[in-house]
């Protein structure tokens, strides 16, 4: 565990006799794919995110490119000349999502070990969430899928994509932010409603209020810091609606070892003692468009600001090409031995080119089952922390189930998929006690399996395809699905000691339920039990600035 707990509090929390919560159930991976962290200064994490702001990672994929943005006020929507998202926005919105971090608490920054996955089915830095509820491949994490959940680059991209998605959603389901500078996308304050949907467009009544009217929050009120505890600045989640975290955070940014992640950007929130801006997002403009059980509203007209002043643009600029070409990498995948006869056995997930090297496998018949349905196998050009866990060449559990399998001398096999490439290996599986004969079908070989099936390998210049298809399944306008504030398991948007009581509850088997269960897991690792309570609690006395609680570096 990467946060140490204070004597006393890990004492009062192992008192009671709690059990592991099982995980949450539905989600797309049954266990957690492995995801690679890279080091703790986070330099390669904020590469990512401004990659991503000027869709560079995966620029012509339908699912991790970035739409064309929007422009514009009502009368005068236009679409704009390029994609973009400003990435001081994605950056603060990584941070307070999930520390900036791609795989669990338990792992170092460096390492490699299960991704990050929080209760409600969020994955990765960004959270994804939308789409990541269920398995949508017959049963399986489809390639998409698994590749949010294993490489911080698409998590990012994917998160990226979403943003951009919902500042799109303007003016038909959304409102505009900017009407007196024509919804510029490059000034970041016009990001204001796009950034509130990220988390959910929601408002009083919902487990987690985003409206900066809402009652429950305070006003006036200090705007919220990712920065030090004594900055006089609030540092409390459930103390502001979403997108003042997010625009707090840009502001005032996290730091390590005295140097900040990035330029802070002081950017500007609507002044709710102003009418220009008072008006707009009263309740009562938001009671018009969002009664539970209306139909569609087409008044958001009612809700559109203009850009609070003084506003600003992102100093970030664009990254060379040669900055994505190194980050993505040229993986090659290649697996030893090419077939298997044991009832269990092993087979090497290697990767013998630059970067990292995210795969899925999948049996093709019910009597061959796999412990890993995805992860990552390293390049020897990825940097591992000293003292981190870090298998580069991950090994894949191939069992055979005697009971089930045939007996006529047909064999099955394993597709182990690279999901940048499309490079495809298909392990052969025949039962350990049939003996080929002169008329069984001959077992595949590593000879006859090493050639890739599917696309060509990239080279270092191609843009990676995520998926093979060339057009992703029409899917709703991705939600981000609202989330209370972590440690607020009874719902009061607080996180205290009562909090604290019912995690402790829940986990020895005196009560059933939570009221916000979501909320519960306050470290991400998808258990409910002690090591929440007594974080809960040191949140509580202000012993640590967050939760999720910051991840220290190694």
């Amino acid at each position: 565990m990467k946060l140490l707990l204070s004597a006393g509090l890990l004492i009062a929390a192992v008192a009671v006799a709690a059990a592991f919560a099982p995980r949450a159930h539905g989600c797309a991976f049954t266990i957690p794919p492995t995801a690679y962290d890279p080091p703790a200064d986070r330099a390669d994490h904020l590469t990512a995110l401004e990659l991503a702001g000027f869709n560079m990672i995966a620029p012509e994929s339908e699912f991790f490119g970035i739409p064309t943005v929007e422009t514009g006020t009502r009368d005068t929507r236009a679409v704009s000349e390029s994609p973009y998202a400003p990435p001081t926005l994605l950056k603060a919105i990584g941070w307070i999502e999930s520390g900036i971090s791609q795989a669990d608490w338990n792992t170092p920054f460096g390492g490699v070990g299960p991704a990050l996955v929080s209760f409600d089915c969020g994955y990765g830095i960004m959270q994804i969430t939308s789409g990541m509820t269920s398995p949508i491949d017959v049963g399986w994490p489809s390639l998409n899928q698994a590749l949010v959940a294993t490489h911080y680059l698409f998590d990012i991209a994917r998160g990226s994509a979403i943003l951009v998605d919902k500042w799109n959603g303007a003016p038909q389901v959304r409102p505009i932010a900017g009407t007196d500078t024509n919804s510029d996308p490059r000034v970041v304050e016009n990001w204001y409603f796009a950034t509130w949907s990220y988390n959910g467009f929601t408002g009083p009544g919902a487990n987690r209020s985003n409206h900066p009217s809402d009652p429950g929050y305070a006003w006036p009120r200090s705007g919220y810091s990712c920065g030090a505890l004594n900055d006089g600045y609030g540092h409390s989640y459930g103390d502001y609606p979403y997108q003042e975290l997010v625009f707090g955070c840009a502001t005032r940014p996290p730091s390590a070892e005295g140097a900040q992640f990035w330029e802070p950007l002081p950017l500007s929130l609507p002044d709710l003692d102003d009418p220009d801006w008072a008006d707009p997002l009263s309740l009562e403009n938001w009671y018009e468009c969002n009664t539970p059980g209306s139909a569609l509203c087409d008044d958001f007209d009612l809700m559109d600001i203009a850009s609070p002043p003084p506003f600003h643009f992102d100093p970030a600029v664009q990254p060379p090409q040669e900055a994505a070409e190194a980050a993505l990498g040229s993986p090659v995948l290649s697996t030893s031995p090419g077939s298997v006869g044991d009832v269990v056995s092993q087979v090497a997930i290697e990767n013998l080119g630059r970067g990292i090297l995210a795969w899925r496998a999948r049996p093709h018949q019910n009597w061959i089952s796999i412990d890993k349905q995805g992860g990552v196998s390293l390049g020897t050009d990825v940097v591992c922390s000293p003292g981190a866990p870090c298998e580069r060449t991950p090994l894949l559990t191939i069992t055979i189930h005697t009971g089930t399998a045939p007996t006529d001398g047909s064999f099955g096999w394993v597709d182990i998929v690279s999901l940048t490439t499309g490079q495809l290996w298909q392990v052969g599986v025949r039962p350990p006690e049939v003996t080929p004969g002169p008329t069984s079908t001959p077992l595949p070989t590593a000879t006859a399996t090493a050639t890739p099936t599917m696309t060509p390998t990239m080279t270092p210049t191609q843009t990676p395809t995520p998926t093979p298809t060339p057009t992703r399944t029409p899917t709703p306008t991705p939600t981000r699905t609202p989330r209370q504030q972590f440690g607020d398991v009874n719902c009061d948007m607080t996180a205290d000691s009562i909090d604290a009581t019912l995690v402790l509850q829940f986990g020895a088997g005196l009560t059933a339920s939570l009221p916000c269960p979501s909320a519960a897991d306050a470290n991400l690792d998808a258990f409910i039990n002690v090591l929440d309570a007594a974080l809960i609690l040191q949140f509580s006395a202000g012993l640590i600035p967050s939760l999720p609680p910051p991840r220290p570096l190694p």
